[in-house]
């Protein structure tokens, strides 16, 4: 059988090839260059396969001399026996996902190249065509005659052909409904072909006298990739985006310019069964009209999950600065979020509230704790002097030790209030000019006694006699009193203690030096902690309330110094405070203020 158009030249026939390999290579081209797929190598040998068998076919056809067109069949050989092992190639690769470089190099190079070296050798044999292969008197095209090796390397190829349904089968399978089409137009084109040459080999049917395997692949293939070129089917990367867009847990929306929902991805759409479908193409342009008043759009509660919508506007690739295509609003879950937000509220209110109730009670018990304290001490006092009668030694003993006591607890009392007061911003600092080196003076003089009992010994090396600052007299005298008895506290016997103050770049440097066991490193929270202390590795704990540093750290950062400490492990601990400088010129008018 042969299937021939009348009046159909054999230069016509090669334009028609020219032209369907043309658009053959320039589909190719667009896929190669804006296509992202599994295989894609191997379609495109495919396609290179497809578009040289049909230039041959086509100079085949164009040929009158029986020894042209036999060549140009046989050179067809090539494309003939690559086209099924690089479309089965393709499938296993892009369908079952395989993948093996070397292996599927070396058969799609020697299978393809054995059959052309067998066919291209036919002269030697007549195994491929037998020398029944002639023009017949009265047409102008090959009747070939097919040995056993023709019919050996058409099943060769056919096993490849199965094994491309085989495949394709597997899939179909396993496969997703939505993939259906995809896998019924892979079954086509593997099978149009397939039909095509059946009928050839087994029926003599021709297309213009000619193998029509190569013409009805192409009819096939080229509808196919147009569908991918157009539609992405097989792009990586766009069914990657759709994979993305509908898994994502947040609801996407997309709203067109004139306020209507054109795409939910599945988050938006379950929300949708679930609470109505008609609450988003309710609420949504009331938010996109919003939008276009306010940056903001409010919250959305969907029944019990609350949403934080963030809207984004699609510009019209075609015309970015006009009108824009709509909008995208993706639904960000704020549910947990808020719940966490009102938990950690309201354990801020009720740790707020406890720390009020702490401080109220503290301030009540120091107050209430002054009076008794006062009179105890105005009585200790009183009977320490001598004037109620003189005391026998057991007793003196024992009251000059409750007396103590007493001061100790009147000043934790004082410490404890200071403290309340700097806590709630409550303490009201005066701003007068202050003599540093007189104070400096004054405090170790007052602290020589305590000094004396720990046989410790207090001395001043540099004092510049310009000092002079603005602050409040008493609360620096506080700052430096702690820092002196601090350090006799952790001095050993007949260690010395050190003040010292020095002038530079503006600024008044207060220091107080101690040879005790110093200060380990990072212990500066602890240090300057409430109710902390350090540990003093010679005595143990040493006594006190743990506020002293503390208040004093506070008092000199209200009056705009800085306290802070050097310390070396076994060698001693300096604690510095520093202020800014003032020029007493400057202040004529006001007298500096001093301690008593």
């Amino acid at each position: 059988m042969m299937m021939c158009l009348e009046g159909l030249t054999a230069t016509t026939v090669l334009w028609l090839v020219i032209g369907i390999s043309a658009v053959a290579a320039f589909v190719l081209f667009w896929m190669m260059k804006f296509q992202s797929f599994q295989g894609k190598t191997y379609y495109a040998l495919t396609f290179l396969a497809m578009i040289w068998t049909l230039m041959m076919i086509g100079l085949e056809a164009s040929s009158a001399a029986f020894a042209c067109q036999f060549q140009w069949a046989t050179m067809a050989w090539l494309g003939n026996g690559m086209v099924p092992v690089a479309w089965c190639f393709f499938v296993l690769a892009y369908v079952d996902n395989a993948y093996w470089r070397r292996k599927a190099s070396i058969v799609l190079a020697i299978v393809p190249l054995a059959m052309f070296a067998f066919v291209a050798t036919n002269p030697w044999h007549n195994l491929v065509y037998t020398d029944a292969t002639n023009i017949p008197a009265g047409q102008t095209y090959i009747d070939y005659g097919h040995g056993t090796a023709f019919y050996a390397i058409i099943g060769t190829l056919y096993a490849f052909v199965l094994a491309t349904l085989y495949c394709l089968g597997r899939a179909f399978l396993r496969a997703k409904r939505a993939a259906w089409p995809l896998l019924t137009m892979l079954v086509i084109i593997t099978t149009t072909p397939l039909t095509a040459n059946a009928a050839y080999v087994g029926l003599g049917f021709t297309v213009f006298g000619l193998d029509p395997t190569a013409f009805m692949f192409t009819f096939a293939l080229l509808p196919f990739t147009w569908m991918l070129v157009t539609n992405k089917t097989m792009d990586m990367a766009s069914v990657g985006q759709s994979i993305l867009f509908n898994t994502m847990s947040e609801p996407v929306v997309l709203i067109d310019r004139h306020r209507k929902i054109i795409l939910m991805n599945n988050a938006a759409k379950r929300s949708g069964r679930e609470h109505g479908i008609k609450y988003f193409l309710n609420a949504m342009p009331a938010s996109i009209a919003r939008l276009n008043t306010s940056e903001d759009v409010a919250n959305m509660t969907i029944g019990a999950q609350v949403y934080e919508p963030r809207v984004r506007e699609i510009a019209n690739p075609l015309d970015p600065s006009g009108s824009i295509l709509g909008w995208s609003v993706t639904f960000v879950d704020i549910t947990d979020r808020i719940a966490i937000t009102l938990a950690l509220e309201k354990a801020l209110k009720k740790a707020g509230d406890a720390s009020r109730a702490k401080d109220e009670f503290i301030s009540v018990v120091s107050h209430e704790l002054r009076t008794p304290l006062t009179s105890l001490k105005g009585g200790l006092a009183l009977a320490l002097s001598g004037r109620l009668g003189e005391l026998a030694g057991p007793i003196r003993s024992s009251l000059e030790i409750a007396n103590r006591n007493g001061v100790r607890l009147s000043r934790l009392v004082d410490n404890i209030l200071l403290t309340q007061k700097i806590d709630i911003e409550a303490l009201s600092l005066e701003s007068n000019l202050v003599d540093l080196a007189n104070l400096l003076e004054e405090s170790i003089e007052e602290n020589k006694m305590f000094a004396s009992e720990r046989d410790v010994r207090l001395v001043t090396s540099k004092m510049e006699k310009s000092a002079v600052i603005m602050g409040d007299a008493f609360a620096i005298r506080q700052i430096v009193d702690n820092l002196i008895s601090n350090a006799i506290k952790f001095s050993k016997e007949h260690d010395i203690v050190e003040g010292e103050i020095k002038v530079q770049n503006g600024r008044v440097r207060l220091s107080i030096k101690d040879t005790g066991c110093g200060i380990p490193d990072g212990m500066e929270d602890k240090v300057f902690g409430r109710f902390e202390q350090v540990q003093n590795s010679a005595q143990g704990s040493t006594q006190g309330s743990g506020l002293g540093l503390h208040i004093s750290k506070q008092l000199a950062k209200q009056l705009s110094g800085e306290l802070f400490y050097e310390s070396r492990v076994g060698l001693g601990t300096t604690f510095h405070i520093e202020f800014w400088l003032v020029d007493r010129l400057n202040h004529e008018a006001a007298e500096p203020a001093f301690c008593a």
